[in-house]
């Protein structure tokens, strides 16, 4: 496919220079200048070639929906007789036709018909006087006047439908009620919220229906939560003793729920964390936070930081405090949430002792029920046992252990077997086992294989293998997940493994109990087959679900991998070392099930234990797309958590992959991201990084890949724009535009539209950044980037500022911080300080004090997500004083500071005395 223009030599005419050590400048000297052709291209050149070459020129135009301007030059320029033209007439053309595009959008708002015409007029006839040829007909008698008036109707009327579609947006508070108590309301609460985007916390589940003999424990334990001192609660004991029952009954308690609203009681199941950073995303995604940034852990923190007091349940934390890697770091996250006062930790664990023994606990040492709760709990379980003389002696024999006591009375009521026979079968495998009194674990895991290998079971050959693999399920499953992807065949087990209580579910949630699972997943009774079965499952999940971000299914295949993540790594990672003559299968699972789930993990998370994993298993396959295609996804995941060295190592291991298999389109997005990481790390590098660009070009033009291409000319505009050159990057970036929308590529496509809004932004085009900063809003939504869209109302908020809409931008600001506490981020710094800057014009000096300060606390607590902290911090410390002395100047330090985060014409408003 070609489009209208092409892309691959955009940059020709740019003489790069680099600027001295840990300097910034121009680096495009001679950038206005046209290129002069060879002096054999120049002698022959004719009028058709000179107007190609303008044609790339014009449609450069920094303003979208007026193109046809462009194309009403070159008809005018096609009128000329003579079949040369001189490099001064071209530079002139080309500057005339884009002084027209801009004046027709910055001076024709709001004018009449007849003021439009004859302005367009009037910038026609600019145009026909740079040669002394008439046009071919009269221009009021053509049809190009009325094209134009409807190209430029178009584009007002979009921008006024994404302006209505803001305004909206916007919270409801009217403007002159507005202030800093709705923002400490937001910051102080989870909103709900009815966009797409936004993840939910987890809430405390129900209570189980079966509950007996702890109700003094219970009313005990609601006292320490409600009562005036802070203290964390850990349940101990073996499993199987209810520890988790106990602690839903007391989170569901009247006395905490009314202490505790609903999201302010979460649940973490820990039993999906064996390490410190799947602790970490566990927290994450109980928490409802959406992370992308370098450290998820301070974004926790800063969540609860924020929030008012709020009790997290870590359910079966033995899970990640047994962890192989040690304890040190499970540790260490357990101490930075004790360092917030208003949180509580509810922690269930099947130990001795609680973890940070050194912390404010209250600790429960977890034993078996007396014997009257035991029997409740087996007559609940088996009312047609009531008569059985033996029960007593059954539940004295099993250790009134509440689980063991529900498995023996589920047992019982499946055979027709009395408590007595049971208690004789109880008897004979566990003299089998240990030839012996049975102690608690031993007693638990008998009671586990009497169920397991029950006649019930054994009539079901299928339930066994079911039961396996939900056992692999940590996270538990749906229903119609389970039998649709994990378990097409074994549908008629569930029942039985739900009446014999080895499977329980809460809600649609099917799961096994973790002292069940880990019985079932030991090696001496788990399938191989099972579990490659699993692992097969797992890779026809992804495939199905890779949706590219462009595709409109892709919001809700992104949602249904983001609801079995956990299970997908867990089943993936169980895959064990493969022989290397076995390597088409392991090549299958890398390319799709590891590679896939990682790309998925990207957009969504800050991990990368899986790809390090996939590249760990792929070490001895000689393929240079698989090892390029592992080596690139973990150098982008490590660009997206801004570790920029070590993105760059494997970022060129993975071109050197690419390069070897000839795969021109792999090694162009390859080096992209190979630019930015250089980019990044250090200043002093435009050369290089526009070296590597330019390859990328020419592998885009050497495969015909324009859509890429364009994206090459977003990477050079970014370069651009750090170094200041603005006008330079505007042409690029309005070269890349019409390219991604031909292509249908709204992620890169609203990515441009973003970066061309901030260039304008520091031109000073206002009324442009906006518009563009609109649009880019528009397309973040369409792939629902809830982050994106956060991001998006932070840059209007600041762009209406600069054109002294101060009302607005405290509505964009507030609808910032409204999305991002939706997916439980921090605040936006820019926001913050956007805010305190419009109250400060407003006259509101208090509001304006207290979000400043707001901001301040947020950089004293080290989380605040600023991509330069350091800048935000010194110029939130100038706008508070110049609170007390509003005609206060910056120093030049801070002068340079605010050119790097506001343009040169918003610096002069921000500095200018308020009305």
């Amino acid at each position: 496919m070609h489009f209208p223009w092409s892309p691959f030599s955009a940059v020709r005419d740019v003489d790069f220079t680099e600027g001295p050590e840990g300097e910034r400048k121009d680096p495009t000297a001679n950038v206005n200048k046209v290129e002069k052709p060879m002096p054999g291209e120049y002698a022959g050149e004719t009028a058709k070639g000179f107007l190609t070459i303008l044609e790339a020129v014009a449609e450069a135009v920094p303003v979208p929906g007026v193109g046809i301007v462009v194309k009403l030059a070159l008809k005018i320029i096609k009128t000329c007789e003579e079949g040369h033209a001189t490099l001064e007439q071209a530079q002139e053309l080309k500057l005339r036709i884009k002084a027209l595009v801009l004046t027709l959008v910055n001076e024709l708002k709001g004018k009449k018909e007849g003021e439009i015409r004859a302005q367009m007029i009037q910038g026609i006839t600019i145009l026909q006087s740079l040669n002394n040829n008439k046009l071919a007909h009269n221009i009021e008698h053509t049809d190009v006047i009325p094209k134009l008036e409807q190209q430029i109707a178009t584009f007002y009327a979009q921008q006024q439908q994404n302006t209505q579609r803001l305004n909206e947006d916007h919270t409801s508070v009217a403007d002159n009620q507005l202030s800093m108590v709705d923002v400490k309301a937001v910051l102080a609460q989870v909103l709900p919220s009815d966009m797409s985007f936004s993840p939910t916390r987890a809430l405390i589940p129900a209570n189980t229906n079966i509950f007996h003999g702890r109700d003094t424990l219970v009313a005990e334990l609601v006292g320490v939560l409600v009562g005036g001192s802070r203290r964390h609660i850990c349940l101990l004991g073996p499993g199987g003793m209810g520890k988790t029952s106990t602690s839903l009954a007391v989170m569901n308690h009247p006395d905490v729920e009314a202490r505790f609203a609903e999201h302010l009681r979460v649940w973490v199941p820990c039993v999906k964390a064996p390490s410190t950073a799947l602790l970490i995303d566990t927290l994450c995604a109980s928490l409802g936070i959406s992370t992308k940034s370098g450290n998820p852990l301070s974004d926790i923190l800063s969540v609860l930081r924020t929030s008012p007091p709020i009790v997290l349940v870590l359910d079966n934390f033995e899970t990640p405090w047994s962890a192989a890697e040690g304890q040190s770091e499970v540790e260490q996250v357990i101490r930075d949430i004790n360092r917030i006062p208003h949180v509580t930790l509810f922690v269930t664990i099947r130990s001795l002792s609680p973890p940070c023994e050194d912390l404010p606990w209250h600790c429960v040492d977890l034993r078996a029920v007396d014997a009257t709760a035991a029997r409740d709990i087996y007559i609940s379980w088996h009312p047609k046992g009531n008569e059985g003389l033996g029960i007593p002696d059954l539940l004295e024999l099993i250790g009134h252990m509440p689980l063991t006591v529900m498995l023996m009375a589920k047992f019982a009521a499946s055979t027709g077997l009395s408590a007595e026979d049971v208690a004789e079968k109880y008897k004979a495998l566990g003299m089998a086992v240990m030839g012996q009194r049975l102690d608690t674990k031993t007693s638990m895991d008998v009671c586990i294989g009497l169920s397991v290998n029950s006649p019930r079971m054994a009539a079901h050959p299928e339930a066994f293998e079911l039961l396996c693999t939900i056992a692999m399920l940590p996270a538990g499953t749906s229903y119609e997940t389970l039998f649709k992807w994990w378990a097409r065949d074994l549908i008629g087990g569930l029942g039985v493994l739900k009446d014999m209580s080895l499977v329980e579910q809460n809600g649609s949630t099917l799961s096994v109990l973790p002292v069940i699972q880990r019985y079932i997943l030991h090696d001496s009774r788990f399938s191989k087959r099972v579990r490659m079965s699993m692992i097969e499952s797992a890779c026809q999940f992804l495939e199905a679900h890779a949706s590219d971000i462009n595709d409109e299914l892709y919001k809700s295949h992104s949602a249904a991998m983001s609801t079995e993540e956990g299970n997908l790594e867990a089943v993936l990672l169980t895959i064990p070392e493969i022989h290397a003559t076995q390597d088409g299968f392991l090549l299958r699972v890398i390319r799709d099930g590891f590679l896939l789930l990682a790309r998925h993990q990207q957009h969504h998370s800050a991990r990368v234990n899986v790809i390090e994993r996939a590249l760990y298993l792929a070490r001895h396959i000689d393929d240079n797309i698989l090892q390029g295609d592992l080596l690139f996804c973990y150098g982008d995941s490590l660009l997206l958590v801004n570790q920029y060295d070590k993105a760059h190592k494997q970022l060129e291991a993975a071109l050197g992959h690419f390069l070897s298999a000839s795969d021109r389109k792999r090694a162009a997005n390859c080096r992209l991201g190979l630019a930015h990481a250089i980019q990044s790390q250090a200043v002093g590098t435009f050369k290089r990084c526009q070296e590597i660009i330019v390859d990328a070009q020419a592998d885009c033009k050497a495969i015909d890949d324009e859509a890429l291409a364009a994206c090459c000319l977003i990477y050079l505009a970014r370069l651009h724009f750090m170094y200041r050159n603005f006008p330079t990057a505007l042409d690029l970036l309005t070269q890349a535009e019409p390219v991604l929308a031909w292509a249908k590529d709204w992620y890169y496509h609203a990515e441009c539209s973003k970066v061309i809004s901030w260039v304008h932004y520091h031109m000073g085009q206002y009324d442009l950044a906006y518009a563009y900063a609109a649009s880019a809003l528009e397309g973040s939504s369409r792939i629902g980037g809830g982050r994106g869209c956060a991001y998006l109302h932070d840059r209007i908020g600041k762009i209406l500022s600069a054109r002294g809409d101060f009302e607005g931008s405290l509505r964009s600001c507030l609808r910032c911080l409204e999305i991002r506490k939706s997916l439980g981020l921090p605040p936006s710094p820019d926001a913050l300080q956007g805010m305190g800057l419009a109250w400060a014009k407003l006259g509101k000096v208090e509001d304006a004090r207290q979000a400043f300060e707001e901001l301040l606390q947020q950089f004293a607590s080290s989380d605040a997500p600023a991509p330069s902290p350091d800048d935000q911090f010194t110029c939130t410390q100038l706008f508070l004083r110049r609170l007390e002395n509003p005609t206060l100047l910056p120093t030049q330090e801070e002068y340079d500071v605010l050119q790097r985060l506001y343009s040169d014409d918003h610096i002069e408003k921000i500095l200018a005395p308020a009305p």
